[in-house]
This record gives structure tokens, C-alpha cells and sequence, in this order.
């Protein structure tokens, strides 16, 4: 299944029910940014714990011994990792949202680890800790290479979903932060978000009916012992990243300059951007949109869809019948449901005129990731007017805060 719009509708399904579900793919497709990205949309945080960085066992649960109080035998307590510590603090903070514990890579490290990690899925502790109950749990697991094979008996407790890398998501992740020059090559080629080190092969996009020189997203990963770079969501991003930094005169510069690699006549730019995604057809794409842009002056612009989270909160706020019924729940609301509540109300097509009035009074400050947002929303028409209006009306001291933001969309 693609990351696209149908796999977060049925991911969200999961979650609500408390079915953890299993992401299985390659490494490097976008799994941990996606999860991420599927947290903020749900209105919480994803804390993520790569599998594959601990040791053994032991760096997972925190198992140690320790004396009893009286020193004459010793106890076992359990200091798990500091992620699963900070989510369980996030939970129990936030009671009415789901915070995903996102236990990555989780076949991809020892028996030993891979066996603590399932325990925590299937009895929701680690010794004597144990996780509150709105913490959902993630995993994901890759299908080739030195992995560890999960058993029936685990695999049944998740639902499993093989997963592929979708152009269009990639964009979305990445959002106002994707290089103009990769996103164009991604919706213009979007069957070439996965390839290896080999431009005559393409991975297989399910848009083009001609099997010719491609190749299945199982078999990219075949290609020997040596040590190539491929085109993955993951080297995209930085390459993006990269080229967001990189100066045009100096790119033009780096587009004369020859350079020789492996016997093979190139430039210096095309050497850079293979060394970030390789030497594939989407390397070629990229450089040829550079090439062409630098000699026009012509840039690629356009912004992506601007995700906006409704709180799990945000629907009984809108049922309160009266104001002091409406005060009375918010006065229980975290900061943060605060500002989403705040953000969504913002952006509903709807006349929220009260709601908003009494959000801004009882908001102290906008959360970080929501102004983020907010500044993405204004400029693509995501804030209805009439709330707008609402918010720049009311006497709370946080309007002050925004008021030069919001008033030039007004």
C-alpha cells in the first residue's frame, strides 16, 4: 500500500481502536516521517524509537537491580528508554489525546531486542511501568536484509501493512521545506520517488502499462555487495535540504566544471547530486531541471495542501450549549489542545465566533508547530474569513501577539 490519503484513513482506524498496526518495507522510504506527520495531522506527537540503535535488551527496558531499602537483598526496577519515558509523560499530560509510541526498525537489531520491544506491544509495560492507556503503539519492520523473523504468535497481534513510497506524499511531508526543482521532477516523474544506482531502471509507479527496464521495489535492494547510493524519500529529502542552501551562481559553476567518475565523463553538479541520490534517472531529471531553470531564470513556486489536525477535543467544544458550559471545557484543555482547538476553529468554514472569542481568552501563547501552520494556511485561503475577522475582534492579549501576521490576510 502506497503513504498516500487511503493508508492514513485506515492507519487512524487502527489507532482509535487500539490495533497497532505494522508498517513492512524498505529502509528509507519515509516510514518514521510519515508516522510523524500522521501524529501532528491527529492533533499529538509521535515519539520515535529506533530498535536498531540499541545494544541489547537491557538499553530498551531499563532493567537493573537495585538494593532494597533495608540493603540486604537487592529488587529489579525498570528505567525504560528515555522516548517510551517521555511519552508516557506526554500521555498522562494529555489525557484525551493518542500519542504514538513508534517503535521503528524493530526487526532490524538483535532477537534480544526485537523480543523486548514485542512484549511492550502485547503487554503495554515494561516491568512495573506501564503505558497509559491513550499511548497508541506503532511498528515498523523491513522485509530484506539481516533482519529478525517475527512469529505467528506476534505477527497476529498487528495489522500489517507492506508499504511503498508515494511521490505525492513525499511532497506533502516535506511541504514549504521541498527544493522547487525536486518537487517538480516528482509530480512530472513520480515513479522514479525509488530507484537504484542504475539510470536504465525504474521503479514500477502502477501509472505506466510498459514493464520494460523496470524494476519491482522487492528486487532494488538486490544489487550486489557494493556500496551505491540510492534514490530513496530519505536521499531525497536531503538533497532537497541541500540544494535549498546551495547558491544559483554557484550551482552554474559546478554546471561547467567537468569531473570524470568511474571512467564516466560528467560535471561536478551532476557528482553532487549523485552523491545524495545516486547515479539514476531521477539524478538526470534534477539536474536537467537545474540546467534549465539556471539558463531561463525560471523557478517552480507552488505550495502543497496546508494539513490542518482537528483535536480529539475539538468536537465537544463545538456541542457545549452555552458559554459557561463552553468556558467550563476549556478550562480543562492542555496548552496544546488549547492552540489546535484554536487553529482548527481558525480554518472550519463554519461561524465559530464564540468558540474562538473564548479559545483566545483562556490561550496563553500559539504553540510552535501551530504557528507554523497558521503562517502556511493564511496565504493559501485555509482561514475563513469570517473566524478571521472573530479573532482580530477579540480584546485577548494573544490577538496582540498575531495581529501583524493575521491583518495582512485580513
Amino acid at each position: 500500500m502506497r503513504f498516500n490519503e487511503t493508508l492514513t484513513e485506515v492507519i487512524k482506524a487502527d489507532l482509535e481502536m487500539g490495533i497497532p498496526p505494522a508498517l513492512m518495507g524498505e529502509p528509507g522510504i519515509g516510514k518514521s516521517s510519515w508516522v510523524e506527520s500522521l501524529a501532528y495531522e491527529m492533533g499529538t506527537k509521535a515519539f520515535v524509537l529506533p530498535c536498531n540503535q540499541l545494544a541489547d535488551k537491557a538499553d530498551l527496558t531499563g532493567a537493573r537491580l537495585v538494593p532494597t531499602e533495608d540493603g540486604g537483598s537487592f529488587q529489579q526496577v525498570f528505567f525504560p528508554h528515555h522516548v517510551i519515558a517521555e511519552c508516557i509523560g506526554y500521555a498522562e499530560a494529555n489525557p484525551r489525546e493518542w500519542p504514538i509510541l513508534f517503535l521503528d526498525e524493530i526487526n532490524r537489531t538483535t532477537a534480544d531486542v526485537t523480543s523486548g520491544a514485542l512484549t511492550l506491544v502485547t503487554l503495554r509495560r515494561m516491568g512495573h511501568v506501564k503505558l497509559p492507556d491513550n499511548v497508541r503503539i506503532m511498528v515498523a519492520g523491513n522485509d530484506k536484509g539481516n533482519v529478525t523473523s517475527l512469529d505467528e504468535a506476534s505477527l497476529s497481534r498487528f495489522s500489517i501493512y507492506r508499504v511503498e513510497p508515494e511521490a505525492a506524499t513525499l511532497i506533502e511531508v516535506l511541504g514549504d521545506d521541498i527544493n522547487p526543482w525536486v518537487k517538480e521532477v516528482l509530480v512530472r516523474f513520480p515513479g522514479l520517488v525509488f530507484q537504484k544506482a542504475t539510470p536504465s531502471v525504474i521503479a514500477v509507479d502502477g501509472d505506466d502499462d510498459s514493464d520494460e527496464d523496470t524494476s519491482t521495489f522487492v528486487d532494488l535492494f538486490d544489487s550486489g555487495e557494493e556500496m551505491n547510493q540510492l534514490t530513496t524519500p530519505r536521499t531525497i529529502e536531503n538533497l532537497s535540504r541541500w540544494l535549498n542552501k546551495a547558491d544559483p551562481d554557484q550551482l552554474g559553476r559546478y554546471l561547467a566544471t567537468p569531473s570524470v567518475v568511474a571512467g564516466r565523463e560528467t560535471t561536478v553538479l551532476n557528482e553532487i547530486i549523485e552523491a545524495h541520490v545516486g547515479n539514476t534517472e531521477f539524478a538526470v531529471q534534477v539536474v536537467a531541471k537545474i540546467a534549465d531553470d539556471l539558463a531561463s531564470g525560471m523557478s517552480n513556486t507552488a505550495g502543497p495542501r496546508v494539513t490542518v489536525p482537528q483535536p480529539n477535543c475539538y468536537a465537544s467544544l463545538k456541542a457545549a450549549t452555552t458559554v459557561t458550559d463552553l468556558e467550563g471545557l476549556i478550562s480543562t484543555l492542555t496548552d496544546n489542545e488549547k492552540s489546535g482547538c484554536l487553529l482548527f476553529a481558525l480554518k472550519e468554514n463554519a461561524d465559530n465566533t464564540v468558540v474562538i472569542e473564548q479559545l483566545a481568552q483562556a490561550t496563553d501563547n500559539i504553540e510552535s508547530t501551530h504557528l507554523q501552520t497558521l503562517v502556511q494556511m493564511l496565504p493559501a485561503g485555509q482561514v475563513d474569513q469570517q473566524n478571521l475577522e472573530a479573532l482580530l475582534n477579540s480584546s485577548a492579549p494573544i490577538v496582540d501577539s498575531l495581529r501583524s501576521i493575521l491583518s495582512a490576510f485580513q
